[in-house]
């Protein structure tokens, strides 16, 4: 089993570094799977990165569902269809910093808690797999306990609608078999990213994308 580095633990024992980079592996046998998997169709281009990722985000809560348009199934490249994920586990969301922001007031910051976290000791892809156009994320922010201990409020607290212009859902894995042995499995999880970079960073324990969409 690879390490769910969506646990309680994980996330909170890794401390930012802001001076170091990501480490990138090759993932285009990884990526080109997924794809096929969920588009049922072969892979007709390879798809790199086209920005490094960040390599640190906050943790800010959990992730309750995602939207996204998608011509997966179709014959039709351009018959897009509205898809919802909702998430049938705790898929814990990171975000890049100064994301969150008012709808009706887009000039007004929107305050998160969570604890700033280092992903540059993560083996993360160079290539991804895209699965449509982002529509919108319901999340559940961190609204009690400190920065560095937060916790999720009651019922709806905290809960919010994010979008996110003319953005993209994409599914990668954390390559945990690159660095520890082909014996530890890697960790699928979804990202949304604009033309600017990365912006959320989402991850659970039985999260994957299979041929009937995302699960987990």
């Amino acid at each position: 089993m690879g390490r769910d580095m969506s646990s309680n633990r994980d996330p909170r024992a890794m401390q930012p570094n802001r001076s170091s980079r990501v480490r990138v592996y090759d993932a285009y046998e990884a990526a080109a799977a997924i794809r096929e998997r969920f588009q049922d169709a072969p892979v007709v281009r390879e798809e790199e990165l086209p920005f490094g990722w960040p390599s640190t985000f906050q943790h800010v809560g959990d992730s309750l569902a995602v939207a996204y348009g998608s011509n997966k199934w179709k014959d039709d490249p351009v018959d897009m269809e509205l898809y919802k994920h909702i998430a049938e586990s705790r898929n814990r969301v990171f975000a890049v910093t100064d994301f969150f922001y008012r709808y009706d007031d887009p000039a007004e910051q929107w305050p998160v808690i969570g604890p700033m976290i280092a992903f540059d000791s993560l083996p993360l892809p160079r290539h991804y797999a895209k699965l449509g156009d982002f529509y919108e994320a319901n999340l559940k922010l961190h609204t009690h306990g400190m920065k560095h201990n937060p916790m999720l409020g009651p019922k709806d607290d905290g809960c919010v609608t994010v979008v996110l212009k003319d953005a993209e859902l994409g599914a990668g894995v954390i390559r945990w078999s690159a660095v520890e042995g082909e014996d530890v499995s890697d960790q699928p999880f979804l990202f949304v990213y604009d033309k600017t970079g990365v912006k959320l960073f989402i991850v659970g324990k039985e999260l994957d994308v299979q041929g009937v969409g995302i699960v987990g």
